[in-house]
This record gives C-alpha cells, sequence and structure tokens, in this order.
C-alpha cells in the first residue's frame, strides 16, 4: 500500500522517535518533536489508520504507538535515505589502511571495528576460504623507500599482498628479476600441491638477494598454513548490552553465545543475499536465533569467492545509518581489489 503524504510523515516521526528512545511514541510528542502542522487528533487518527493497516502497533491500551516490523519494512524500501558516515571518519579510515594494511586479515579487523564503532551495533565479516587454485606469478611491487609489496596471483586473482622491507640497494629491476626466479619455479603449480620442500629447494639455490627472497618465501610459506575453512570476525558484540531490547539475561546470553562459538552465526547468516545493501528485519531472518535481531548485510568477492561483511542489532535499529555505513565501506573494500588488481597497488586512492 503507497501511503500518503502526511501517513508517511507520520510513521516516520514514530521511527525515528521510538529508534531513539525505545518508548511508544504519542501523538502530542509528534506534533511537538517534528513541528507538523496538524493537530493532535489528526495524527492520532492518522497513528490509528496506520495501526489498522499493520504498520503500527500499540502495546497497551493507553499507550502510544511503535512500529511493527512490516512499518519498518514500508519504511527502508519506501522512504529511507541512507546517513552515510563523515568525510573525515572516511579519511580515517582510508589513512588506517594506507598506513597499516599488509594483508587482507588486516583489512578485516580494520573493517570491522569501523563499522561497530560508527554504528555502536554488533558487526561481522566472514572471510570465505580460498580454494586454492593454479599459481600464476609472484609480483614484487616498490611502493615507497625500504619497503615492496608482494601479490601472489593465482587464475582467481590476487589471493596475498604483504608488505615488506626491502635494502636501499635493492632497485625496481632487482625486483623483477627475483620476481621472474619465483615464477619460473612455480608457475602453473596447484597451490594445494606446493610443498615446503619446493620452497627449501629455492631458498638453497639462491645466494644473491638473500632478504628480500627470504621475506618472500615467508610470504608464500604462511599461505600453506592458511585454513581452508571460512572465518566469522566479529567486532562490538558488547555493544548488544547498550541496547534495552537485550536487557533480559537468557535472552543476552543466547545471543553472546551465538557470537562466541566458532562458526555460530556464519551457519544462520542466509546464504543468498541481494546486490548491494540486504536488509533483514526481525521475522524476515530464516534462523529461529535471530528473528528477535535485525541484519544489514552486503557480499564482497576476494579470490573468487563470496565473503560477507554486515552489522547485526535489535529490530528498533537506525537503518538509515547502517546501510549508508556498510554500503560506504563494502565501496572501500571493492576499491582495495580493483586496484591490487588492476593497478597491483594496495593504496586506496
Amino acid at each position: 500500500m503507497i501511503l500518503d503524504e502526511r501517513k508517511r510523515q507520520i510513521l516516520e516521526s514514530v521511527i525515528k522517535d521510538y529508534v531513539a528512545t525505545a518508548e511508544p511514541v504519542g501523538s502530542r510528542a509528534v506534533v511537538r518533536k517534528h513541528a507538523l502542522n496538524i493537530s493532535a487528533a489528526t495524527v492520532r487518527n492518522e497513528m490509528a489508520d496506520l495501526e489498522d493497516i499493520g504498520y503500527l502497533e500499540q502495546p497497551h491500551t493507553s499507550a502510544g504507538r511503535i512500529p511493527s516490523e512490516k512499518g519498518f519494512r514500508y519504511f527502508v524500501d519506501c522512504m529511507m535515505e541512507n546517513e552515510n558516515p563523515t568525510d573525515e571518519q572516511i579519511e580515517v579510515l582510508r589513512q588506517f589502511m594506507n598506513d597499516s594494511i599488509q594483508e587482507w586479515s588486516d583489512v578485516v579487523q580494520v573493517v570491522g571495528s569501523f563499522l561497530s564503532k560508527v554504528t555502536n551495533y554488533a558487526s561481522f565479516i566472514i572471510v570465505p576460504s580460498v580454494k586454492f587454485s593454479q599459481f600464476q606469478s609472484l609480483q614484487l611491487i616498490p611502493i615507497q623507500e625500504g619497503q615492496a609489496l608482494v601479490l601472489v596471483i593465482t587464475d582467481v586473482g590476487v589471493i596475498m599482498h604483504r608488505k615488506i622491507s626491502i635494502p636501499k640497494s635493492i632497485n625496481s629491476q632487482d625486483l623483477g628479476v627475483i620476481s621472474d626466479i619465483f615464477n619460473r619455479a612455480f608457475r602453473g603449480k596447484k597451490l594445494t600441491e606446493l610443498q615446503r620442500s619446493d620452497l627449501q629447494i629455492l631458498r638453497e639455490e639462491l645466494k644473491i638477494r638473500r632478504q628480500v627472497i627470504e621475506d618472500s618465501l615467508e610470504a608464500l610459506d604462511s599461505l600453506l598454513d592458511s585454513p581452508n575453512d571460512e572465518k566469522v570476525i566479529i567486532n562490538g558484540a558488547l555493544n548488544m548490552l547498550k541496547e534495552p531490547e537485550f536487557k533480559d539475561l537468557d535472552k543476552l546470553s543466547r545471543i553472546l553465545t551465538l557470537f562466541g562459538e566458532d562458526g555460530s552465526l556464519k551457519d544462520i547468516l542466509p546464504e543468498q543475499i541481494k546486490d548491494g545493501v540486504d536488509i533483514r528485519i526481525g521475522q524476515e531472518n530464516t534462523a529461529e536465533d535471530i528473528k528477535e535481531m535485525s541484519l544489514v548485510i552486503a557480499g564482497y568477492r576476494t579470490a573468487g569467492e563470496l565473503g560477507k561483511i554486515g552489522l547485526i542489532g535489535p529490530v528498533r535499529m537506525e537503518y538509515w545509518k547502517a546501510a549508508g555505513t556498510v554500503e560506504s565501506v563494502l565501496n572501500i573494500i571493492n576499491e582495495i581489489f580493483k586496484n591490487t588488481t588492476s593497478d597491483n597497488k594496495l593504496f586506496i586512492k
């Protein structure tokens, strides 16, 4: 059902006030706070109409109204404008990545922390397993004095980027020679078939430019220890303590157990998600454990595999802020992979 402008204004007012206070919203409060040029009696009538069509609920006879999940869904789909992080917040995130990132594991830690701090909800990142395929090349790219970037590239894309230190005497031509040595030794091999004995043979054969080669070999060596299972990184789980919906200790215990047990959250997230940012409100979640919560979730691709990032919180969520933050972070993640694969650079422009 399409709402007229007055009903839309009243629904938005009730949603914004209820999200802020966790208390039912009365008609007088709507008029007072939102400067609607109508009487409280008119607002009451409109709120009653919104209740009749299922967009508002009245928890007690004498109480004001609260949004229903159906009301939140209409707002998200038909009315909401995303609220993005500030330019200053985004710049801090980009700068921190440029200064600190060495590997994808660093990216997910930074992104997860950013999501939870900006929104005050719990964040999650699902890091997909990398199905190691055919080694194509190792590239050593000079990025600044005394540093180079190790890129390991397979037929599904970049699966590692790590900064290493290099002596000042090593120039870009030297790095190219070293890259060629690795590529002659490993090109065409399946990474799952690559043995540490192969790395040791190369160590023994190479005598010059020793330290750079050692660091590059260590980068490759660490791939052999990488688990093949998806990983779940959760930040801000204790933000749930701030929400009145989760003051019940049994309910809170179930949620924290969900966050704490390895793989539990991963198993109940939706397998298929929409392009862009997908919002699942309360009962729309198929898993029983999160039917009293909402998800704001998006997918990204790394090494040909689907990963997920997002936020989890109460149904009484600032969806506009959560969606805008997830969307902004997703754009930055996509920039990282685009710049790394097309420009052979990790830095975010």
